[in-house]
């Protein structure tokens, strides 16, 4: 076997072994390992991949054109250094090679607070995403390296991979269709349900325990990771704030509208700017002109003023009196 793989494998093992412990201390190892498992295993693809006598170009940083004794100009891979997870995923586009790397991102993030400052997420967050990359070690291995994944890692370790991610994607996929009869009333907060987080251990399990709920305002959450109750109204603000944030921070940048304000009626902030309603609460300007003028009336005309008129001619209704 090659070094490379060879060290692929370890450091798979390894993960799956401190992913499987109770100690929950250990969750931060298997952060690393499995993550710099998976890497290993893409660069092992682009190593097979890479021209003989090439240097395993597709996996050096550095590139040097070289002469043959017959005159041919080609292209050797250069030094040490390897590509980073970036150059990794890009060469894989590049290549059209049948694995996505994407769910890699969010595990790269917790392992970079790790290396370099300290684990900011919540060990349920980060065993979240170690579940998240582990269908990717099964895909390289069987759609690129064509081995079989029990050989090539191991009964044992092979086993405790299929266990892991099969237990977690059952429970992920129970609780998401629990939310399946909810009418979410604003398309914002449809797409945001995949961002709701247990605020106590800031697991994704959380579930709907309410079987009568149509509604968010029925919502019964529960998280199935810690088996705590939930806020639907906390939940759900902060869903739709983290759904949001690019948004936001576009608008910041360029001076623009902000896309979510605080609801007059519910104090959250979950009035959604575009569809003109509470995404919390649902609460709806009755008058979104002014009744006067016609000019649009915003969430602030309707808290500080009068409902119905916009600021300017509450101004003047005001003056007059």
């Amino acid at each position: 076997m090659n070094p490379l793989l060879q060290n692929a494998v370890v450091s798979i093992q390894l993960g799956l072994e401190d992913f499987a412990s109770e100690d929950e201390r250990r969750i931060i190892s298997s952060a690393r390992n499995i993550y710099s498992g998976v890497l290993l295993l893409a660069k092992e693809v682009l190593r097979q991949l890479s021209p003989p006598g090439s240097n395993d170009i597709l996996i050096r940083t550095k590139k040097k054109a070289v002469k043959t004794v017959d005159g041919t100009v080609s292209l050797v891979g250069d030094g040490k250094k390897t590509i980073d997870r970036f150059e990794i995923e890009e060469t894989f586009k590049q290549l059209q090679l049948a694995v996505d790397l994407s769910n890699l991102k969010r595990l790269a993030e917790i392992r970079n607070d790790i290396e370099h400052m300290h684990p900011q997420h919540a060990p349920a967050l980060i065993q979240e995403a170690i579940a998240d990359a582990m269908p990717i070690i099964r895909d390289i291995i069987v759609k690129q390296l064509h081995e079989e994944p029990s050989a090539l890692l191991g009964q044992a370790a092979w086993g405790s991979l299929l266990d892991q991610a099969a237990v977690f994607k059952d429970e992920q996929d129970a609780c998401r269709q629990s939310f399946d009869a909810i009418d979410w009333e604003s398309a914002t907060l449809a797409a945001a349900v995949e961002e709701f987080r247990c605020p106590n251990c800031s697991a994704s399990l959380l579930r709907n325990d309410n079987p009568d709920a149509a509604v968010p305002s029925e919502l019964d959450l529960v998280c199935s990771k810690c088996g705590e109750e939930a806020d639907h109204e906390a939940v759900i603000e902060a869903a739709v704030e983290k759904h949001l944030a690019w948004a936001a921070h576009v608008a910041a940048k360029d001076g623009g509208e902000q896309p979510l304000e605080t609801c007059p009626e519910c104090e959250r902030e979950t009035y959604i700017v575009n569809e003109g309603r509470c995404a919390n609460c649902g609460f709806e300007l009755e008058e979104t002109s002014c009744l006067c003028c016609g000019a649009q009336v915003t969430v602030d005309d309707y808290r500080y003023g009068t409902p119905g008129l916009c600021s300017y001619c509450n101004y003047k209704m005001n003056k007059a009196d």
